[in-house]
């Protein structure tokens, strides 16, 4: 969608994708989705490609929001699972079912940093092949990752 990403200013993004790249650095999104968003093994199994993925930005928002109960992915929103926010389900739903139940994410995110993390993803990400310019964005200097990158 247009309006996720906004125009560019001397193909610079603008500083809401940024902001995106910078949140989901703090909330450690790269620990399982890895540096390139391609996915891969990570701290609980293999994370999806986010360059792959084909979730639209509302479904994005919510996965980063609620997590996927039953995987890896957790849940970032601070009330995700209360009062039925998150798939019509609470905490109460998974008692038993430990194995099922929601994992929380290293932080809790605000709806403005879910939605960056979204706007990062479609702008940088999503569709997107491995460039050697998102990868020094993401490093912020000349890495050794960048220079395999054609």
């Amino acid at each position: 969608m247009a309006h996720a990403a906004g125009p560019t200013v001397d193909a610079k993004p603008l500083p809401k994708v940024d902001y995106g790249l910078a949140t989901a650095k703090r909330a450690n999104c790269m620990g399982c989705h890895k540096w390139h968003g391609g996915g891969g093994p990570g701290y609980g199994g293999a994370a999806i490609s986010l360059r792959k993925t084909q979730l639209n930005r509302e479904q994005i928002v919510e996965v980063i929001r609620c997590g996927r109960p039953g995987t890896n992915m957790p849940y970032f929103g601070r009330q995700a699972f209360k009062q039925k926010p998150c798939y019509e389900m609470t905490f109460e739903d998974f008692e038993g079912e430990e194995d099922n139940r929601p994992l929380k994410g290293k932080m809790s995110l605000n709806k403005r940093q879910m939605n960056a993390i979204a706007d990062f993803v479609e702008a940088e990400l999503q569709g997107r092949e491995l460039t050697k310019a998102y990868c020094l964005k993401f490093f912020g200097k000349p890495a050794r990752q960048c220079q395999k990158i054609e």
